[in-house]
């Protein structure tokens, strides 16, 4: 159950409404789902390893700056871990043991306590090494090492296809077999039954039928929800523009082969799905799914009847720049160009209905669940805003550019201050915007101005400093339900200024912090674990390993063992179940691994969800290149 509703929902509602009892004789220790420490001799032909020593589990890229963070926790459940390095640190060859470099851990902000973290630390820096290989670092004074990990040029672009084939399992209507399914994560296809969706306001009513199968379930619920795809499409038709070489056509999905890339082939599939919520007049249904939450897995075997909500404005007007901005990619491609001719012409179609239409605010009743899809009149002016951009760079209207500028003060990014890390969608787009020859000269220079005020925040875009231990800062406040979601968007916001040509002198500064960024889904964080489940085959030693999520649920054979790839919403200072220890963390260690139901909500911290993978994927994008290249 995503975040949109479960917080709406009363205990005793809630319980009810997932259909679940309570467990009986077992209670929650306060560390019973903590996550796992790294310890012992976990591979006979190295030494012990420990948490202390943090490290990227998959690796760095041969030119970057390369940190290893040695911990030592003074608040927190982890607190009995109490660790101090020896004088010397060493960075060892994995193939032999040799010493490739060594230099003593220097203190980090004088040995006080980080706030995020709870921890004191030291720094590693071993930036010097930069011969392809595996390595570790390994403590000469307590005789442990940190995780193995790679430096090479292509170092992320495995973990970037298993990053995009979370897309893949969470396909509905399609069937998860092998060749294309890794076993055991198999299933038939899931929810044929959307081919005879009905409305939810005529649920007795054959003649609203429609067939509205296919698509990605949104989460760890299994709905489908347009006005949500706003910060899953951009973020992955952004990422492939970014870096085409990164995405190549082997991802192991149906598709592979097909001599296009196949991230476009996954984006189309939820596009072929979204075609199917826009009516014949442009409007789009604000939602689709479940009215109850009677879940059975495998979900091939979930036979519900599934229900569409009315058209409503939102739904519409964020579909409309969604296929704006699609049209624009795909009709790069020669075998793609009758299909981004239909994307333009639904575009305007929703557009034009938009534009006839009354704003509605309260079309999602709420009795499909569960996330509420409608958006607020501010939350519409800027999806305006955001359609009218993109449709003015898809057609060079001048209509769609005076409708942008507008609304264009109304994009959390020229209305809050500092220029938030959330909605990178329209961040992004405005950045396009400021390349556009025809763009407004005194817009382009209100736009400059007020992302040149926001760099000079410390809180914003920290430079001149670097006030966290993990080197991965991002305000307090953002330790919420879904924080993964603003980390990844965070570090996708450090190398976009890079990319547009923003970030001035502190190009290499900004393109770092991207970086360290993503090294903090990688284990360099206050768990030393990797934000992506089930990772060990690909290196890490220590990743999440369950999620709330309907197919994987924590009464199935994949409690434990989820498909590898699924990024984890992350630490929420605000969890709110009944596992009490976590809310009592310091915000970077507000985390269990863990998927029970109510009263623990493991939902508030453990669930994924498309948006999440999406913002991970154009972070990663950026810094991901095929076995074959080398980066220039």
């Amino acid at each position: 159950m995503p975040l949109r509703s479960a917080l709406a929902l009363p205990a005793v509602a809630l319980i009810a409404a997932l259909g679940i009892a309570p467990a009986r004789g077992v209670t929650t220790q306060w560390r019973e789902w903590a996550v796992p420490t790294l310890t012992g001799k976990l591979d006979d032909t190295l030494p012990p390893v420990t948490s202390a020593i943090h490290v990227d589990q998959f690796g760095y890229l041969p030119a970057e700056q390369k940190v290893a963070v040695v911990s030592d926790p003074q608040e927190g459940f982890n607190t009995a871990d109490r660790y101090t390095p020896g004088n010397l640190l060493e960075l060892r060859s994995k193939a032999d043991g040799a010493v490739v470099f060594e230099a003593p851990p220097v203190p980090f902000n004088r040995l006080r306590t980080d706030p995020h973290s709870g921890d004191r630390g030291w720094w590693f820096d071993f930036s010097r090494v930069n011969q392809p290989g595996d390595y570790y670092v390994f403590d000469e004074g307590t005789g442990l090492r940190s995780a193995v990990f790679r430096i090479a040029p292509d170092v992320y672009a495995p973990v970037l296809r298993a990053a995009m084939r979370m897309f893949y399992y969470q396909r509905e209507a399609c069937a998860h077999e092998p060749p294309y399914a890794e076993a055991p994560w198999t299933d038939g296809p899931s929810f044929l039954n959307d081919r005879k969706a009905r409305a939810v306001w005529a649920k007795g009513d054959p003649s609203t039928e429609r067939d509205l199968s296919g698509g990605w379930m949104d989460a760890g619920d299994t709905n489908k929800y347009p006005t949500f795809l706003r910060n899953v499409i951009h973020p992955l038709l952004y990422a492939w523009s970014s870096n085409p070489q990164a995405f190549t056509d082997d991802t192991g999905i149906p598709e592979s082969g097909n001599g296009l890339p196949d991230i476009l082939d996954e984006v189309k599939w939820e596009l072929d799905w979204l075609m199917k919520m826009e009516g014949r007049d442009g409007g789009v249904f604000i939602k689709m799914g479940e009215i109850n939450y009677a879940t059975v897995s495998p979900l091939s075997l979930d036979r519900r009847p599934r229900y569409y909500g009315p058209k409503a404005s939102a739904s519409t007007i964020v579909t409309a720049g969604i296929f704006a901005h699609a049209a624009r990619v795909y009709r790069q491609f020669a075998p793609w160009k009758s299909y981004a001719v239909l994307l333009q012409t639904k575009a305007v179609l929703a557009w034009n209905w938009y534009c006839t239409h009354p704003r509605r605010y309260k079309v999602d009743t709420g009795e499909i669940k569960s996330g509420n899809a409608d958006l607020n009149a501010r939350e519409q002016d800027r999806a305006e805003a955001l359609a009218a951009l993109q449709l003015w760079l898809l057609t060079g209207q001048p209509g769609y550019q005076k409708a942008f500028e507008r609304k264009a003060f109304t994009l959390r990014q020229l209305s809050e201050r500092p220029w938030p890390a959330y909605d990178m969608s329209e961040a992004e787009a405005l950045f396009e915007y400021l390349r556009q020859p025809g763009a407004d000269p005194d817009l382009v220079l209100r736009i400059r101005r007020i992302w040149d005020q926001a760099t000079q925040w410390e809180q914003f875009m920290p430079h001149k400093t670097q006030p966290d231990l993990y080197r991965a800062w991002m305000p307090a406040s953002c330790y919420h339900w879904g924080s993964n979601f603003v980390r990844a968007s965070y570090g996708a916001l450090a190398d976009d200024a890079v990319t547009y040509g923003l970030a001035g002198p502190d190009r290499a500064t900004y393109v770092q912090r991207a970086l360290d960024m993503l090294h903090s889904f990688h284990g360099v964080n206050p768990l030393n674990v990797v934000y992506l489940t089930n990772m060990g085959s690909l290196g890490a030693e220590n990743s999440v390993t369950r999620i709330w999520h309907d197919w994987f649920q924590y009464n199935t054979p994949f409690a434990a063992n989820p498909p590898p790839g699924y990024v984890v919403g992350g630490p929420n200072a605000h969890y709110s179940g009944s596992l009490t220890w976590v809310a009592r963390q310091p915000p970077g260690k507000a985390y269990a691994d863990f998927n029970q139901p109510y009263p623990d909500n493991s939902w508030e911290l453990t669930e994924p969800a498309i948006y999440y993978q999406a913002m991970y994927v154009r972070l990663l994008a950026d810094f991901a290149r095929p076995s074959s290249a080398t980066l220039p």
